[in-house]
């Protein structure tokens, strides 16, 4: 095996950092290292703090445990985190001292919890817990009396508030109201809270509201209603607003941001003809201006952004991808977050941003005095990725479409063979950065000797709203062609071969390959993962049936003809490309059943088919074995068919996996 080569077990084994908070003196910085699959039946993940100035990074915490999520006091001498030490699966809020030593339990429940806070007075610890099962629900449960009725019974997430002193726990938001999100006032005696009526996932593509609650007594009055959820609900400093992430056109997608009174009066943009998509929103100096992180293109920027709609640069780095929210020093001079682009993995970077913005050094590329990396878990693995490009291409008269190209290294020579990987969402987007897992496998095609095209087709994020919005009623139209029209480019520039092309893609991606086979017969290759194949059944077994309404007009129910139009089971009698299709048995997004009946289809009709169910996942994979099986396969089954050499060719597991 040659040493260069990306292996399937440093992908599944690798360990990425998370969830980055800056102390508020801006002289350490807390994370999570996780590796990316699991082995057990529970997450073992670690708290670390490494120096902002520079230095060896310290393990705070063990990693025997799950432990995450870690908030720094706002006087910066304690840390507090979530950990299941106590009973493995169910989370319970800890603190330690911000030099280590013992963690000191601070909440006597355990259960699912997340959202963890700090009040901006230091006397309350709050987070978000999910309803406990009762006793009566544990006993019926336990001798099997335990029938399900449907839109019942439900367990919400609901906000509890610890006041550290005392260690003594309330719970405070309103019985039957779902919490999504919440915001500390700056005054520590209001809370924002981003609410629904019912804790279904599909609440979030319909109407929400926005609350709020008093603390002390407990008063708590809706403010505003909002067509989404209000995402990264954001207080000013002086108390009067809220800022938050909502839609800006039919697609329900947090792309623009938009301020409120708190005491009346209508949503206001901030972000208005912005090019790009804002995906993270935070306070800069205690909600005197905004942070976001906007994507303009696959590459990401950190802005500073006033209330008054005026955005300034606050990150020297413009190029890459920002795996989260960036946090900072309560002065805003100090900032970190987890970085990569296409040819360094994920690690720990961080730079100062002084006051005056004007004064920023805007010195590109990674190794700038001004960004500096503070990790590196992965050196190994960064030495073998392949090179990568940012490509633009025109599809439809006057619509030019942007990707990523992913190019072998060392051996060989173009043409080479091709595989398209086409990405979910539909509103999301392949964006400048590492792109090795179970999920994304250009670098390990890549590294195998097969050139990966990253398209962003109309429906994808970071073009602006225009583009979001392009796919109402034209599912599987614009977006297929510009697809095409990117193969065919790289066939004309000489990199494809066109006679060795492939197809991928996972959930919606995997939609989008199952319509391609029906309507081409050029490509080798296929594989569908996690996809949907017949719009009309995906639309009533699937969790979120409401986001169809920012692709379609109607309801299949009340209009199922453009919903059967553009589904691929309509037209399963053209395929002719050989196709792997795989699942998890315990996806609740998209059923598995769409992937059966496609292959049910394909396989009564005599059609190259082969489909592979994993018991126990959901619509992204945990289990190490399984992300080792869906990887090794995906290699071979492209080695094969599109004739490149691969280690996988002769070694594809055939037993760890139900077929």
């Amino acid at each position: 095996m040659r040493s260069d080569l990306l292996t399937v077990d440093e992908l599944v084994t690798m360990r990425r950092p998370s969830d980055v908070h800056m102390s508020p003196d801006g002289e350490l910085v807390a994370y999570v290292v996780r590796p990316v699959s699991r082995e057990g039946e529970h997450w073992e993940s670690s708290i670390w703090v490494v120096p902002f100035a520079g230095g060896e990074p310290r393990q705070f915490t063990s990693g025997l445990w799950h432990d995450e999520q870690p908030r720094w006091s706002p006087d910066g001498r304690l840390l507090a985190f979530l950990s299941d030490r106590a009973e493995r699966g169910k989370a319970s809020v800890y603190v330690m001292p911000r030099d280590g030593g013992e963690a000191i339990r601070v909440f006597e429940q355990s259960g699912e919890i997340a959202e963890l806070r700090w009040s901006p007075d230091g006397r309350y610890l709050s987070f978000l817990m999910v309803e406990p099962e009762t006793e009566e629900e544990k006993q019926r449960r336990e001798r099997r009396d335990d029938a399900r009725v449907w839109d019942t019974d439900w367990k919400y997430r609901r906000l509890w508030i610890l006041e550290l002193a005392t260690r003594q726990a309330r719970l405070v938001s309103p019985e039957r109201v779902q919490v999504w999100g919440y915001a500390w006032a700056p005054d520590s005696r209001r809370v924002a809270l981003a609410i629904s009526w019912s804790p279904r996932v599909d609440d979030l593509n319909r109407e929400t509201a926005v609350a709020e609650l008093e603390v002390e007594g407990g008063s708590f009055r809706e403010l505003f209603r909002v067509r989404g959820l209000a995402e990264d609900l954001v207080w000013s400093a002086d108390g009067e607003w809220l800022a938050y992430r909502g839609p800006a056109g039919r697609v329900v997608h947090g792309e623009y941001v938009f301020r409120r009174r708190v005491d009346g009066g209508e949503a206001e943009c901030l972000t208005p003809s912005y090019r790009g998509t804002v995906e993270h929103l935070g306070a800069y100096r205690g909600g005197e201006q905004l942070v976001m992180v906007g994507y303009e293109g696959v590459n990401a920027r950190v802005y500073r952004l006033g209330w008054d709609g005026e955005r300034q640069l606050l990150c020297p780095r413009v190029e890459g991808s920002w795996h989260g929210p960036v946090s900072g020093s309560a002065d805003g001079e100090r900032w970190a977050g987890v970085w990569s682009d296409g040819e360094h993995v994920p690690d720990v970077w961080g730079w100062r941003a002084p006051h005056d913005i004007s004064q920023l050094d805007r010195l590109q590329g990674p190794d700038s005095a001004n960004f500096r990396r503070l990790t590196q878990l992965h050196a190994e693995i960064e030495a073998k990725l392949c090179p990568v490009r940012v490509i633009e291409w025109q599809s439809d008269p006057g619509v030019q479409v942007q990707g990523l190209l992913v190019l072998p290294r060392g051996e060989g020579k173009p043409p080479y063979p091709l595989v398209v990987q086409i990405h979910g969402g539909p509103t999301s987007l392949w964006a400048n950065e590492f792109a090795g897992s179970w999920h994304d496998w250009a670098q390990p095609l890549a590294s195998r000797g097969c050139a990966v095209l990253l398209p962003n087709p109309r429906g994808s994020t970071g073009r602006g709203t225009e583009w979001v919005n392009a796919l109402f009623g034209d599912v599987a139209g614009g977006e297929f062609r510009d697809v095409l029209a990117g193969v065919d480019f790289l066939v004309a520039q000489g990199l494809a071969d066109p006679q060795r092309l492939g197809v991928s893609g996972w959930s919606w991606g995997g939609y989008l390959t199952a319509w391609t086979v029906t309507q081409t017969n050029r490509f080798r290759a296929a594989f569908m993962g996690a996809g949907l194949c017949n719009l009309i059944s995906d639309n009533n077994l699937g969790d979120i049936p409401s986001a169809n309404l920012s692709y379609f007009a109607q309801t299949p129910s009340e209009d199922p003809e453009p919903y059967w139009e553009r589904s691929p089971i309509r037209y399963v009698a053209r395929v002719s490309t050989p196709i792997l299709i795989a699942h998890g048995e315990e996806d609740e997004r998209v059923s598995v059943c769409e992937s059966i009946q496609f292959y049910r289809a394909l396989q009564l009709l005599g059609k190259p088919a082969t489909l592979v169910t994993y018991p126990r996942e959901k619509h992204g994979f945990e289990e190490r074995q399984h992300q080792r099986d869906l990887l090794t396969r995906i290699l071979a089954w492209f080695a094969e068919h599109l004739d490149f050499p691969a280690p996988e060719r002769t070694a594809a597991p055939v037993s760890l996996a139900a077929q």
